[in-house]
C-alpha cells in the first residue's frame, strides 16, 4: 500500500511519530535529570564521607602539629593533579604547616571568600570551579575544633570533569537506545496502522473491480467499522442499477408509444400525392430520427457515468471481424487484428454499432486489407481513453470531403450500396460518450478512422 502526503495512513503516522517524538525527548530529559541528580547526591555523599574519614585520622601531637597519615579509600588522591585531593590545615591554636594528599603536591586550592560563601548549619560549605591541574572540581569543607581551642580547616576535592563526563556517557547511550526505541515504535506503528487500513484498500480494490467490469459488488470480509459502508454502497449500486433499468424501460415504452404514431403518419402521407403530402411525409421522418436520436442520448448519458455497464473490447472486436471475414469472402479481405486488453465504460450494444459500422463501411470500399488496432489513449483529468483505428486500402476519403461523410444520410459514391448512416451514426454514438471521430489517411492509401471512446475506470 503506497502512502501519500494527502493520505490519512501519512496523516496518522506523522502525528503518532511526533507524538512519540515528544514522549521519547520528555522520556530521555527524565532519565538523564534522575541520573544526574542521582549521582550529584551519591558523589556529595562520597565526600561527606572522605572528610569525615580525613578528620577522624588527622589529630594534633604534643607539638601542636597537624599529624596523620589519611586513607579515604580512592588511590586517585595518590595521582599528581588528578582532581583528588585533600588538605588539613591550621586556622588557630595549631602550629606548623598543612597535610596535603600526594595528588595535590605544593598546589594551592582556590576558596572562595567566606562573605561570597559562608558555612552552613552544619558549618561546612561548597562550591564548584577551577581546579590546580586543569580541570573543573568539586571541593567540600570544614573547620573543626580538635579541642582546647585548637581549629583545623580540612578540605577534600573530587573530580567535577569525571563526573560531567560520566552523565554525558550516559546521556549519549540513553539517547542512542531511545533513537533506536523510536524508530522501532514509528515502523511498528507504520506496520500496524497499514494493517488496519488494509480493509479500506481492499474495500478501494472492490470498488476498481466494479468500475472496471470485473466484479457486481462489494464482495469480501470487511470489519465491523467497515461492513455498514460496504453495505451501503452494494445498496447504492443496487440502486443505480435498478435506477438505469427503470429509464431504460421507459425509453423503450416511449419510443414503441410512438412508433405506430408516426408509421400512420408515414403510411397516410405516402398514400397521397401531392406536395403537403411530401412535406408531412419529409417532417415526419425527421420526427422519428429527431426521437430515436435523443432517446438513444439519453440512454447513453443515463448510463455513461454508471458502473454498471462494462464490456471487455477485445472479444466484441474479435466477434465482429469473424462475421465481417464470412460476409466478405467473395473479396477474399485480409483483416488483421491488434488489440490490448480493454475495457468500454459503455453497453455491448454501443460498442458492437460502432465496430460493426467501421468495420462494414472498411469491407465495401478496401481492396484487399482492412486492419483494427485497440489500444489505450491518454486523456485530460487522469480519464482512460479508448482509440480504435481502422484503416483499408481503399480509395480514401479527400481532406475536404471528411466532414460531409460525418453527416447523417450523406453518400459520397452513389454507385455503392447503402443508406449513408454509418459514419453518422459511428459519430453520434462516440460524441454521445464524450469521445470523437477523426477521419484521415491510412498508410496504404485508403481510409483512416479513429474513435475514441471511454475507458473504464480512472
Amino acid at each position: 500500500m503506497r502512502i501519500r502526503s494527502d493520505s490519512l495512513a501519512f496523516r496518522v503516522i506523522l502525528y503518532s511519530s511526533l507524538w512519540a517524538i515528544v514522549a521519547i525527548v520528555l522520556l530521555g530529559w527524565l532519565l538523564i535529570g534522575l541520573y544526574r541528580n542521582d549521582s550529584a547526591r551519591g558523589f556529595a555523599t562520597l565526600q561527606e564521607a572522605q572528610l569525615f574519614n580525613l578528620v577522624g585520622a588527622v589529630s594534633v601531637n604534643d607539638a601542636g602539629e597537624l599529624q596523620g597519615t589519611p586513607n579515604l579509600g580512592n588511590t586517585a588522591f595518590l595521582q599528581p593533579l588528578s582532581g583528588w585531593y585533600w588538605r588539613g590545615a591550621p586556622v588557630e591554636g595549631i602550629s606548623g604547616g598543612a597535610l596535603v594528599s600526594p595528588s595535590l603536591g605544593s598546589e594551592e586550592i582556590d576558596r572562595p571568600p567566606l562573605s561570597e560563601l559562608p558555612y552552613d548549619q552544619q558549618f561546612s560549605r561548597h562550591w564548584i570551579g577551577p581546579g590546580p591541574g586543569g580541570g573543573q572540581i568539586r571541593a567540600l569543607e570544614t573547620e573543626i575544633d580538635l579541642g582546647d581551642g585548637r581549629i583545623a580547616r580540612f578540605q577534600v576535592v573530587g573530580n567535577q570533569t569525571e563526573f560531567e563526563t560520566t552523565v554525558q556517557d550516559f546521556a549519549r547511550q540513553v539517547g542512542l537506545m531511545l533513537l533506536a526505541l523510536g524508530i522501532g515504535m514509528v515502523l511498528i506503528n507504520a506496520g500496524i496502522l497499514l494493517a488496519g487500513l488494509r480493509p479500506l484498500d481492499h474495500a478501494r480494490q472492490a470498488l476498481a473491480a466494479i468500475r472496471n467490469g470485473d466484479a457486481a459488488s462489494l464482495e469480501g470480509d470487511f470489519p465491523s467499522e467497515i461492513q455498514p459502508l460496504v453495505n451501503e454502497m452494494n445498496a447504492l449500486i443496487d440502486n443505480n442499477r435498478r435506477i438505469v433499468e427503470r429509464a431504460r424501460t421507459q425509453v423503450g415504452n416511449l419510443a414503441h408509444s410512438l412508433k405506430t404514431p408516426l408509421s400512420v403518419l408515414v403510411n397516410e402521407a405516402g398514400s397521397k400525392s401531392g406536395p403537403s403530402a411530401a412535406i408531412v411525409e419529409e417532417q415526419t421522418r425527421a420526427m422519428d430520427y429527431q426521437i430515436q436520436h435523443y432517446l438513444k442520448r439519453a440512454r447513453i448519458a443515463a448510463q455513461r457515468e454508471s458502473i454498471i455497464f462494462r464490456t471487455d473490447v477485445r472479444p466484441v472486436a474479435e466477434k465482429l471481424v469473424s462475421v465481417m471475414r464470412k460476409l466478405n469472402r467473395d473479396k477474399e479481405l485480409d483483416f488483421s487484428v491488434s488489440a490490448q486488453k480493454l475495457v468500454f465504460s459503455g453497453e455491448k450494444e454501443d460498442l458492437e454499432e460502432i465496430l460493426g459500422n467501421l468495420l462494414e463501411n472498411a469491407g465495401k470500399w478496401a481492396r484487399r486489407r482492412i486492419s483494427l488496432a485497440i489500444e489505450p489513449f491518454p486523456g485530460e483529468n487522469e480519464r482512460r481513453w479508448i482509440r480504435l483505428t481502422v484503416e483499408d486500402d481503399g480509395p480514401g476519403i479527400a481532406s475536404e470531403m471528411r466532414d460531409e461523410a460525418l453527416k447523417r444520410g450523406k453518400r459520397l459514391d452513389e454507385t455503392v450500396p447503402g443508406t449513408g448512416l454509418g459514419l453518422a451514426i459511428v459519430a453520434e454514438t462516440a460524441s454521445a460518450y464524450g469521445g470523437g471521430v477523426e477521419l484521415g489517411e491510412s498508410a496504404t492509401g485508403g481510409l483512416k478512422v479513429e474513435i475514441t471512446l471511454p475507458a473504464a475506470g480512472h
